[in-house]
């Protein structure tokens, strides 16, 4: 499997995502039959224009008390609160968030890489943002490819960010492996192998999270199943997650 960096200029609001990919995917070798592409949430939301100035909000009282708990701008608090499907619990430096069906830090809205004085949030519908991004992006190259629309998370009692998948198209995100037989000849009973997130991560060790400047990665020979449509998502209730929806002993 090769793990191919795809150096892009800053995007801005209203670009034209597909084509700047396009372009700079040309000086890798382009698109080939069989590709990924992972593309960060930042440039997605950006190409958007989900970028909010902090400075035209105005902070309730709620906001404020949770600021004063996180030590976060009550105008950042402010807007997670609003792009919050739900709120878990706050901490120092971050409020823990339910949205669009995942588990997240600030509601995906995120300070660093963005201007100053101003914040992204996390792509809109980011499913059907991928989609849009595969049909674009086939019809340009002519391959036949999947798209992920990545971005960072931590993992509970585990220091450091590792990828998640959060819009998928033209692959199948999750694949079952229950009924195969381990090494031993018994079979799994509960496994399933989260092909996007592991994508996602692996992109993630050529993209960084600092001024490295590729926030696009193609991955390509990888095993996957590409599909018109998935059969399964990745995203689950928290009654069937292992961390909320257990019985306490």
């Amino acid at each position: 499997m090769q793990v191919i960096g795809v150096a892009l200029p800053i995007i801005k609001p209203g670009d034209n995502l597909p084509e700047m990919i396009l372009i700079a995917a040309d000086k890798v070798g382009g698109l080939r039959d069989g590709d990924v592409l992972v593309i960060s949430s930042k440039i997605v939301a950006t190409s958007q224009g989900r970028i909010k100035e902090l400075s035209r909000i105005k902070p309730s009282t709620r906001a404020k008390k949770i600021a004063v708990r996180s030590g976060q701008a009550p105008e950042f608090v402010e807007l997670v609160l609003h792009e919050a499907d739900k709120v878990l619990r706050v901490c120092k430096g971050a409020i823990l968030t339910i949205k669009e069906g995942l588990i997240c830090a600030n509601a995906g809205a995120d300070l660093s890489n963005a201007p100053r004085g101003q914040t992204i949030l996390m792509p809109a519908k980011p499913d059907t943002a991928a989609e849009a991004l595969r049909k674009a992006l086939s019809e340009g190259s002519g391959a036949k490819i999947g798209v992920v629309i990545s971005d960072s998370v931590v993992r509970p009692l585990r220091l450091g960010t590792v990828g998640q998948a959060i819009g998928v198209a033209g692959i199948e995100p999750v694949i079952d492996c229950r009924g195969q037989p381990d090494i031993y000849g018994r079979p799994l009973k509960i496994t399933f192998r989260a092909i996007a997130d592991q994508l996602a991560t692996a992109a993630e060790l050529v993209m960084g999270e600092a001024n490295e400047k590729i926030p696009v990665v193609i991955v390509r020979d990888a095993v996957v199943e590409f599909v018109e449509k998935p059969k399964h998502s990745a995203k689950i209730s928290q009654k069937q997650c292992i961390y909320y929806g257990g019985m306490d002993i």
